[in-house]
């Protein structure tokens, strides 16, 4: 069963978050380290109006357990949603700092997808994406479109299925990542 994601959801979902993110963590928190990263993470899911708040994720429920979850919004709201960990990055660094925008305006952004290794192969994965599609179309977007990896050339095999398309390459933390669209 596919839901919005609760608040009591959180150290399910913040674990699923990391292993979606994997060293984009440090970018976001400071923290290299999950156990200390994991926190902050929590912190964040529970606020309202930034990139990892509750309210942007549904989540997979299998056997009373979370089995994955995904976290979309609109492009056009990223650097709003972006906002609150760059102030929360800039106040712990003593700089400003500002994050590059992952999402273009036009699109139905997924900042991260993924399912607790028990429970892959399972096509949660695919139901997830299916599910970020329809939000998109609920709230009048006609593409959706993620970043992943240059190196995850399996992921990108399993997009490239799904009917995504590379239309181009953005940097982040100092590594490439293909920029894939699906229209809907």
């Amino acid at each position: 069963m596919i839901r919005a994601a609760k608040a009591d959801d959180v150290h399910e979902v913040v674990a699923l978050i990391i292993a979606a993110i994997g060293e984009l963590t440090t970018l976001y928190t400071g923290e290299s380290n999950t156990e200390k990263a994991a926190p902050i993470l929590a912190q964040l899911y529970i606020q309202p109006g930034n990139r990892f708040s509750q309210q942007l994720i549904k989540v997979v429920e299998l056997d009373d357990q979370i089995a994955g979850m995904i976290l979309c919004y609109s492009g056009g709201d990223a650097p709003a949603l972006y906002a609150p960990i760059e102030q929360f990055r800039a106040s712990a660094l003593g700089q400003d700092v500002k994050h590059p925008l992952e999402a273009e305006p036009n699109e139905y952004y997924i900042d991260a997808l993924a399912v607790a290794p028990q429970y892959r192969g399972k096509g949660l994965a695919a139901q997830l994406m299916l599910q970020a599609e329809q939000d998109a179309l609920a709230v009048g977007m006609n593409q959706i479109a993620l970043l992943v990896d240059v190196d995850n050339t399996r992921a990108k095999h399993v997009y490239l299925r799904q009917g995504y398309e590379p239309i181009g390459q953005k940097m982040l933390h100092h590594h490439p990542y293909w920029h894939m669209v699906k229209r809907l």
